[in-house]
């Protein structure tokens, strides 16, 4: 017989044993588990890169060469769209590179890209023309003021003698024809259409795709739902609204002053007495006004319909420059033409403190950093290029001229010019860090992405033709006796 010692032994190996095995199967959970919220965290953040992240389109190229319209397709291949057409007359689609509307001896043209670099014919006698917002359609306008359809088979007169286009959906057009706003659908067979307005006033908008906003002509604010059909008046004596295309909810001020919030369902009085607004973020529901006593002026800022928080008082003349910062901060421009700075807490904004002087207004430009912007500009337009997006700012660069300023689609690049003599100057770019150099000698640029960037080089005014470079980290010669390009509406939207 075995003793008590051994048997004990053999339990305590067992235990021991167990403990193991227990101790891995937990590790291998755990392991599992871990594994799990690595996939989904993956997954939501590929979900959230397609469906959430707008796509920044890779647009071709097309521009003036030797009095002849090309396109440089994404191979850089020229195609010769036309002869002595310009490229103001291009209209790039709006989600795709695959179409270009342009014009040839009054007619309206579209490329298609494809093997054969495809072009047609889609209406002669034409003076305006548009992709409707998913690309499906090209709406356009003749001479005689028809209006038509193009579906990419077949270009069809669905109303003739319209006055103007007001709004394109997915599926309808809104337009104006003998003083009545009316809508119907894209599709040339299916010949409904419904009055919205008899009476239309002016400034028809969509909202978020699911209405139409407009004031009529007894300047009532009306709100069109284009789901039911549904027509309901807001309010009446209104001078203006304020909306954003990806929210149903807006502002309006009435005739009176009175400034009112919409929140989709229902209108709240915001503030009475209002003599201007300055700036308005209808997103996060953040508005700066200006009211008007005893010959001052003072600066508001107010959150949705919480107690309005005074900016600065006392003023002798209005506040015409105010930027707000995505919920962060308050920026104006005094009238000695100092940027203020004030930081918004909650509902409240904090002390006005003075950023830089000598700034210029109309030089500003939102990033996903802060603003950028240029101040102590000589006679000749160069100034100090800054960025802030606090009581302080950054020095970027010097003798940067203000037009010309370009920030990247993602909010994170600034293009710009340097030392620019009237015909070209040094095109740089910054992270908001250290500028880095593109190239010297430069007329003009074009921003399609941040690995795209076209510019004329070597431009002689008596020819008004240069050579046409491409940058994507290196520079490559394209053509020459290039004059202008069409311009590619892809920079930031803050």
């Amino acid at each position: 017989m075995k003793s008590r010692d051994e048997n004990k032994k053999k339990e305590l190996k067992f235990k021991k044993f167990e403990l193991n095995a227990n101790n891995v199967r937990g590790i291998m959970t755990s392991l599992r588990l871990f594994i799990g919220c690595l996939v989904i965290i993956a997954f939501v953040f590929l979900i959230k890169n397609v469906f959430f992240t707008k796509k920044v389109v890779n647009y071709p190229l097309v521009y003036n060469k030797d009095n002849s319209l090309v396109l440089l397709d994404k191979k850089r291949n020229k195609v010769e769209l036309s002869k002595e057409d310009s490229v103001s007359d291009v209209l790039y689609a709006n989600n795709t590179d695959k179409y270009v509307l342009y014009m040839k001896n009054s007619s309206l043209y579209l490329y298609t890209a494809n093997r054969k670099n495809e072009v047609k014919k889609v209406l002669g006698d034409v003076k305006k023309y548009y992709f409707n917002d998913n690309d499906k359609y090209i709406v356009s306008i003749d001479e005689d003021d028809n209006l038509y359809v193009y579906n990419y088979r077949k270009n069809e007169k669905i109303v003739s003698d319209i006055r103007d286009v007001k709004a394109i959906t997915d599926e309808e057009v809104i337009y104006l024809k003998d003083g009545v706003l009316s809508i119907r659908s894209l599709k040339a067979n299916k010949d409904t259409i419904k009055k919205i307005e008899k009476n239309f006033g002016k400034d028809a908008r969509l909202l978020n795709d699911k209405y139409l906003i407009y004031l009529d002509g007894n300047k009532s604010l009306k709100l069109y739902g284009l789901e039911d059909d549904s027509n309901n008046k807001i309010d009446e004596d209104v001078s203006a609204y304020y909306s954003d295309e990806n929210t149903e909810e807006f502002y309006y001020l009435t005739i009176g002053g009175t400034l009112y919030y919409y929140d989709g369902s229902k209108s709240n009085k915001v503030a009475n007495d209002i003599y201007d607004i300055a700036a308005i973020d209808v997103v996060n529901k953040e508005v700066v006004y200006s009211k008007y006593d005893n010959d001052r002026y003072t600066l508001y800022f107010q959150k949705g319909t919480k107690e309005a928080s005074a900016i600065v008082k006392g003023l002798k003349s209005n506040i015409n420059y105010v930027y707000i910062f995505n919920k962060q901060a308050v920026y104006y421009i005094n009238k000695d033409n100092e940027l203020m700075f004030a930081r918004i807490n909650g509902t409240k904004v904090g002390k006005s403190r003075t950023v830089v002087g000598d700034v210029e207004a109309l030089s500003f430009q939102k990033t996903r950093k802060g603003y950028v912007f240029l101040a102590d500009a000589t006679k000749k337009g160069l100034g100090t290029l800054y960025i802030t997006n606090s009581y302080k700012a950054k020095k970027l660069d010097s003798d940067v001229i203000r037009t010309n300023i370009s920030i990247s689609n993602d909010g994170k690049n600034i293009y710009y010019f340097k030392n620019y003599s009237g015909v070209s100057g040094s095109l740089y770019y910054s992270r908001g860090g250290k500028p880095k150099l593109i190239d010297e000698d430069v007329n003009r640029y074009q921003y399609v992405k941040d690995n795209r960037i076209y510019y004329i080089k070597d431009y002689n005014k008596t020819t008004k033709y240069g050579d046409l470079y491409l940058y994507n980290g290196k520079i490559k010669k394209i053509d020459e006796k290039v004059s202008s390009m069409a311009r590619v509406n892809n920079e930031y939207k803050g």
